[in-house]
């Protein structure tokens, strides 16, 4: 019990360490992304472009890894791409324009040279010689000879006569008829040979088995074989360079926040004589505020609606353009 308590005490110092080293600030948990949209939704804009660029550069790091299957190769760029248009937005909250612009540069970007690790079979010629092959276990008849075995013998109850014997029996003491009184004494009365009924000691005597089959069961084991010269087929690791390209709705808002020169894709703040281009514009930005309100989902209305938004105001950059 006093251990109990000294942990529950211990771990309520903790907690209120954190409490006052966060300055009363409820503690953010999550990814890095998770928790820069929670500090972006707080208004908090430094902390949010401090963990939107640690996600960056964790996502960053991972595309340098070797990949078994491209897909999880696309979702680390796609999350990577998020971080850099998350922390060009929050750059811009900050008035940083600079490093705006060169996290929309690299939010862009949607293809990736990754390494990719595949296997294929190839010939490969095996000596002959012994080998240890692995055999399982399984059931097998045995025959056991005829042998003799000691077997232990319950010796039971027996008929054994005991000779006539006289034995002491004692006389109550008692009254005669004439009144006189008789102590109590010994007396010997003989007994006449009889039989009495005894248990007998058990012992071992050695019993004749016949042969016989029984099932026993052989562990697995290791046995050795000879094994002739041979070719067989082995599955070899490779690796390859190979190129992914991403789709993410964040590319095309990156787009939207970059010079024509560099996106070929005109800003909402150069289209403020089109009332339709600009309520495009908006309703992205709007599209995206909620979005991140809702804590990034994966999917869901607010993913939805932002693409939605983004479609729809790059639909009218090309037309404009045309």
């Amino acid at each position: 019990m006093a251990t109990l308590m000294r942990k529950i005490f211990s771990a309520l110092i903790v907690v209120s360490f954190m409490f006052i080293a966060t300055g009363c600030d409820e503690v953010v948990i999550g990814t890095n992304l998770q928790k820069g949209d929670k500090y972006y939704a707080k208004g908090d804009y430094q902390k949010a472009y401090e963990f939107y660029m640690k996600a960056a550069q964790e996502y960053q790091s991972r595309l340098g890894k070797v990949y078994s299957n491209r897909e999880s190769a696309k979702e680390d760029a796609r999350k990577m791409i998020e971080a850099y248009c998350k922390s060009g937005l929050t750059a811009e909250k900050l008035a940083r324009d600079s490093e705006a612009r060169a996290m929309f540069e690299k939010a862009i970007k949607d293809s990736y040279a990754i390494k990719e690790s595949y296997y294929v079979k190839e010939e490969v010629q095996v000596p002959a010689g012994y080998v240890d092959r692995w055999v399982p276990g399984y059931n097998k008849e045995v025959f056991v000879d005829g042998h003799y075995e000691e077997v232990f013998v319950d010796g039971g109850y027996q008929d054994v006569y005991v000779d006539g014997y006289y034995k002491e029996v004692y006389v109550d003491p008692y009254y005669r008829q004439d009144g006189t009184y008789v102590n109590g004494y010994y007396k010997k009365v003989w007994v006449d040979g009889h039989y009495e009924k005894k248990q007998m000691p058990g012992h071992y005597e050695k019993v004749w088995k016949d042969g016989y089959y029984k099932t026993v069961y052989v562990d697995g084991h290791y046995e050795k074989v000879y094994e002739p010269a041979h070719i067989e087929y082995k599955d070899i690791y490779k690796e390859r360079d190979v190129t992914i390209t991403v789709d993410s709705p964040y590319i095309a808002q990156a787009k939207t926040k970059l010079p024509a020169s560099t996106t070929n894709a005109p800003r909402a703040a150069a289209d403020e004589n089109d009332p339709a281009l600009k309520a495009a514009y908006e309703k992205m930005t709007l599209a995206y505020q909620n979005y991140t309100k809702a804590g990034s989902p994966d999917k869901g209305p607010e993913l939805e609606a932002m693409k939605s938004a983004q479609a729809e105001y790059q639909k009218l950059l090309e037309a404009k353009k045309q």
